[in-house]
């Protein structure tokens, strides 16, 4: 068996995963990343947010964020 790794454009994703259905299950294994697609956009409003939260002193304390990103 051999290993690929791709790097694909977000406009074309969809398109390829499809592709990849089409052949034989048995013959192809998919794995993920372990990390959740979320847009350009979608990660620019959340820093935004974040950012907004700090000046407005609004947010979790640095414990509880820790261990949000930990468990």
């Amino acid at each position: 068996m051999h290993t690929v790794q791709l790097k694909i454009d977000d406009s074309i994703f969809d398109k390829v995963m499809t592709m990849l259905e089409l052949l034989p299950q048995d013959k192809i294994k998919v794995e993920d990343n372990g990390y959740p697609f979320i847009t350009k956009e979608t990660a620019k409003n959340k820093v935004q947010k974040a950012i907004n939260n700090i000046k407005d002193n609004n947010g979790l304390s640095l414990d509880k964020a820790f261990e949000k990103v930990l468990n």
